[in-house]
């Protein structure tokens, strides 16, 4: 059991820290964010905490200690090592914070190790073996003979089960331990120490101790001599309230900042298209091009022929895709088609794009090939146009016989190895052909020899 009394009074702002903390649990925080808060706290823990007992460093400069490794100019080298041995005592009980272990007296004594490492060695960890005063107050720790008895008691409550509030707990381990005052030095640092790791465990935020709290602190701790830890407790409460602020105005940042900035950009973003490769940008303008030219005459004629029944079309152009080009660089893929229809006749041809199987002597060509589908009619002309690719707004142009495209058709297919049958020679290759001649030179079969034959 523990000496100390407090005002009922406190009852709902205690109430309201149970609820601020439920709620920041609650809350899902980006691990960057958190980490930031981690080092804020380690800052200003590590300067308030030293400041209280007479160090000298400023904030920015145990700032630069800490990060930088900085040695101030003017400032003893006890004033560093107290800034460095704290920081590493924080890291020490953020550890302990996390263990699902037993705090104990032995505990306390690594932490106070960690505070006068390097600083005072012979008393790091050790209870004194002298009897002390405080200065500016009348209370009077115990004898030095008295001190490991008490801090076994201490310690044994430390390891108990504990039924008061957890920022009350904070205040009577930071006050009882202080009253013992069990080390020549350091107990101040320690004592504050012990408070944020039994607030840590309970997953309440550390609190920041300031330097500008002094007077209050240790009139709070000269009230809590007597048994009364109101004081204590209550700025315990200030301080831990003031750490829920930290978190809380990070915590609105990303519900009423980030998130609405992510939700903005992911829409922003998702508008913009991705470029396409440039090879697809430019085969696909030969297509394009050719397209529009099948199209101007077929329009041509209809109109010249409007009182006749003829009737040309060309079906629309597809809306072509990323995806779309991966299959056309892999298999044939539809393009567009040719409809044709004369009185009662009526024929149907279709432009597809073709992978280039390079069977063709002189007929090497990397991208797709835009190449006419036509069934194998009994009059075919000597040379007509079979396949084209497109170089910038002009092509190159695949022109041969019946038995050319039968070729080029089954090698596509697979239906025949290279050993099978010999690749045709009857074949012509020509560069710098407008999209306009193809038109023309496809338009003439078409009407030619699958419309109106030649007699004979």
């Amino acid at each position: 059991m523990h000496p100390y009394r407090w005002s009922e009074k406190l009852g709902p702002r205690l109430e309201q820290a149970t609820e601020r903390m439920r709620q920041l649990r609650s809350a899902v925080m980006p691990p960057a964010a958190v980490q930031s808060l981690r080092h804020w706290f380690r800052i200003h823990h590590t300067y308030n905490s030293n400041a209280i007992e007479g160090n000298r460093l400023t904030l920015p400069e145990t700032r630069a200690v800490l990060e930088d490794g900085i040695t101030i100019a003017g400032k003893s080298l006890k004033d560093h090592f107290e800034a460095v041995n704290l920081a590493h005592a924080l890291d020490f009980i953020e550890s302990l914070a996390r263990k699902d272990t037993v705090l104990g007296e032995r505990d306390v004594r690594e932490m106070h190790g960690i505070v006068l490492r390097g600083i005072e060695p012979e008393g790091a960890g050790v209870y004194r073996r002298i009897n002390v005063r405080i200065g500016g107050t009348q209370h009077m720790p115990p004898e030095a003979f008295r001190v490991p008895e008490q801090m076994h008691t201490f310690g044994a409550w430390l390891a108990g089960e504990k039924s008061e509030h957890p920022v009350v707990v904070s205040a009577i381990a930071h006050t009882w331990f202080e009253t013992i005052h069990p080390f020549v030095d350091g107990n101040g640092r320690t004592g504050r120490l012990l408070a944020n790791l039994l607030l840590m465990r309970e997953h309440y935020p550390a609190m920041v101790l300031l330097v500008e709290d002094r007077a209050r602190y240790y009139a709070a701790l000269d009230a809590s001599h007597s048994g009364d830890l109101t004081a204590m407790v209550e700025l315990t409460l200030d301080r831990v309230e003031q750490s829920f602020e930290e978190y809380e105005r990070a915590s609105r940042e990303i519900t009423e900042v980030q998130e609405p900035a992510i939700e903005y950009l992911a829409s922003r973003l998702g508008t913009v298209q991705v470029p396409d490769p440039p090879e697809l940008v430019q085969w696909w303008l030969g297509v394009e091009v050719l397209h529009g030219a099948l199209v101007h005459i077929a329009n041509s004629l209809n109109r010249r022929l409007e009182s006749s029944q003829t009737r040309l079309t060309v079906s629309a152009l597809p809306n072509l895709t990323r995806r779309d080009w991966a299959t056309i660089n892999r298999k044939r893929f539809p393009l567009f088609a040719l409809q044709a229809d004369v009185g009662r006749a009526s024929t149907r041809l279709e432009l597809q794009s073709e992978v280039h199987m390079g069977a063709l002597p002189g007929w090497k060509v990397h991208p797709p090939v835009i190449h006419l589908q036509s069934p194998i009619a009994a009059a075919e002309p000597p040379r007509r146009f079979i396949e084209a690719v497109p170089t910038g707004h002009l092509f190159r142009v695949l022109r041969g016989t019946a038995a050319t495209a039968d070729y080029l058709q089954n090698e596509r297919r697979h239906i025949r190895t290279l050993s099978d049958r010999p690749a045709p020679s009857d074949y012509d290759v020509d560069v710098d052909v407008s999209a306009q001649q193809i038109a023309a030179e496809i338009w003439t079969y078409v009407v030619d020899h699958h419309l109106v034959p030649t007699p004979g």
